[in-house]
């Protein structure tokens, strides 16, 4: 993964995106590396921009996804529809996101552990925590409905959001499953 420059670094939004193994004592670092270059690869190409970050610790996947497009619409939040359009507009890249994790995921874990378990995601908006379950991501609508959710469970947090707010989206590989053998 090659690192790209920031244009403007004051006026991107930036979601930090962190993969690990969801049971540390059985991690699996060659699953969360594929993962997390399947699913950059793949948003590079959306226009997203990557920059690693360290973290001073092994067995992860850590990046600073840059959303330079955001900014953009970030300025309009006020005009475009209500309160709940600049939460749509912080949600539509994570769904991207999670959807890409998960097809990353299923691609790369055999047929059985991929149908079995699916990627755990947590966002976590200002330090607030929201689960998001695979099903959330399925739908056309979805950044639409997990903004409406966010509202509803955390206004306070909601109304206070600019593109200044520091969003975080983690991703649990499950464990690999024993092989059975024959």
């Amino acid at each position: 993964m090659k690192p790209q420059t920031r244009s403007d670094s004051s006026n991107n939004f930036i979601i930090m995106l962190e993969i690990l193994s969801e049971d540390p004592q059985e991690a699996n670092p060659a699953m969360v590396d594929a993962v997390g270059r399947d699913t950059v690869d793949v948003l590079r190409d959306e226009g997203y921009i990557f920059e690693p970050v360290y973290a001073g610790q092994r067995g992860g996947f850590l990046v600073d996804v840059i959303v330079p497009f955001l900014n953009t619409l970030w300025t309009q939040k006020d005009v475009i529809l209500a309160d709940s359009s600049a939460l749509v507009t912080i949600f539509t890249p994570i769904v991207l996101i999670g959807r890409q994790l998960q097809e990353a995921y299923k691609k790369r874990s055999e047929k059985s552990n991929a149908q079995q378990s699916s990627i755990k995601l947590v966002t976590e908006i200002d330090g607030i925590p929201f689960f998001i379950e695979a099903t959330d991501l399925e739908a056309a609508e979805a950044a639409m409905e997990l903004a409406r959710r966010f509202q509803m469970q955390h206004s306070v947090v909601a109304a206070k959001m600019t593109n200044r707010s520091n969003v975080k989206v983690k991703a649990s590989i499950p464990k690999r499953q024993p092989r059975k053998r024959r």
